[in-house]
This record gives C-alpha cells, sequence and structure tokens, in this order.
C-alpha cells in the first residue's frame, strides 16, 4: 500500500528533534519560511519560537524545500535560517555569488546590501563601533558606500529609498523606525549581524572587483519629493 505524504510527514516528525513539532506546526514554519524567506531567532520572541522548532525538523524541512528547487541555509553563529527561492543557490558550493544575489532582487537592492555588508566589515575588524552586534550608520552613510564602493546610486526619490530599505528590513539585513525623518539622509538605520550570511565573502569581493572598472559618480544622492 502506497503510504501517504502526510503520514511519511508525521512519521519523520515523530522521530526528528524531540518529536514535539507536529504536521500542523511543521506546515506552520514552512509556510512561514516561503512568506517572509528569513527566520532569526534574535529579531523577536514569536520569531525565536519559531526558529527553535524549525531546528528540531530542520533536515525534514531541507528536504522539503529540495524537493521544490529551493535551498535552506542555516548561520548557526547568527541563529538564523534563510530560504533561497530555485535559481538564487545559497549553498557553500555555489561560486556565481553576484549573480545568485542579482537573480531575483533589484540593482538598488543589490548594491545597497553588499554596502551594509562591506560596513559591517569594517565594524567586526574594529573600524566601526559595534553595540550589542548593531551597526548605526545614517541613510546619508549608506548611500556615500554605495557610490564610493559601487559606483551607484540609491533612488533619488524618497518614496522609492523607503521601499528600498522596506526590502532590506525585511530581510533582516537592517533595522529602522519610520519616524518624521523617514527616508531623509539623515536618518538613522541600525545594520544587523544576518548581513553576514545573506552576502558572502566571495559576492562582496566580486562585486567590488566589478565595480572597480567603472567610474564612480561622485555626486550624492538628493533628497527629492515622492
Amino acid at each position: 500500500m502506497t503510504q501517504s505524504l502526510s503520514h511519511f510527514i508525521e512519521q519523520r516528525l515523530a522521530l526528528e528533534g524531540v518529536g514535539n513539532v507536529k504536521p500542523a506546526r511543521f506546515a506552520e514554519l514552512a509556510g512561514r519560511l516561503l512568506a517572509t524567506g528569513v527566520l532569526w531567532r534574535d529579531y523577536s520572541q514569536p520569531e525565536a519560537r519559531h526558529y527553535d522548532d524549525a531546528l528540531q525538523c530542520e533536515q525534514l524541512l531541507r528536504e522539503w524545500f529540495g524537493c521544490m528547487g529551493f535551498v535552506l541555509a542555516h548561520d548557526p553563529d547568527a541563529r538564523l535560517l534563510r530560504l533561497y527561492p530555485p535559481g538564487e543557490g545559497g549553498g557553500e558550493d555555489d561560486e556565481d555569488g553576484v549573480k545568485r544575489l542579482r537573480a531575483r532582487l533589484s540593482r538598488d537592492f543589490v548594491a545597497a546590501v553588499i554596502a551594509l555588508r562591506f560596513l559591517y566589515t569594517e565594524a567586526l575588524t574594529g573600524r566601526r563601533p559595534l553595540i550589542d552586534e548593531r551597526l548605526a550608520i545614517s541613510l546619508e552613510d549608506l548611500s556615500q558606500a554605495v557610490v564610493s564602493l559601487l559606483a551607484h546610486r540609491l533612488p533619488a526619490s524618497i518614496t522609492e529609498r523607503m521601499g528600498l530599505l522596506r526590502d532590506l528590513r525585511k530581510h533582516r539585513v537592517l533595522h529602522f523606525v519610520e519616524g518624521d525623518d523617514a527616508g531623509d539622509m539623515q536618518m538613522g538605520l541600525a545594520v544587523l549581524r544576518p548581513v553576514m550570511s545573506f552576502v558572502s565573502d566571495e559576492a562582496m569581493e566580486d562585486a567590488l572587483r566589478t565595480a572597480s572598472t567603472k567610474v564612480p559618480m561622485p555626486a550624492p544622492v538628493e533628497d527629492a519629493a515622492p
């Protein structure tokens, strides 16, 4: 008799971890990863519970997503799980760092996240202060890094800049509070630890090497009305 998929999942869950994750919870975890693409334990108490339960059935989640071409990557140092859609890789053997990043993300996002990775790396080497594994910068700092490193400019309009920042926050590489200065170049941002696993060393080096052959654009991003 052919075993049903639901019965197979139930059997596997009984054997994985301590057996506390039930099929309904497994479905919830898989759905959340599909919806957000990331589980970071330090982000919030609810996300910490999701992360802890996901670790109990990590191998089954990995196999489940693998059947659809997804890659589930785990950064235990950052206590983060990140789901890469088909074609984006995420494995250690992936040598197409920047190409993978560009697969489904905008040019603005790629430039910003690589610049954030560079700034956070500077903090890890003592060139910038880190407080509770967060690097405090301004939007102007990010803009200057994007220009100087990658010869690229952030979007000119406040509306587009805020859309970009919200995407970066969604991927858990940036945190900010939307106040009266939202979108202003003096707006405060916090670069988060997960940026280190989101952008590999190879991807950052490839991007900087490619950008070094281009002429930088010296003019900073100017504020504009939406």
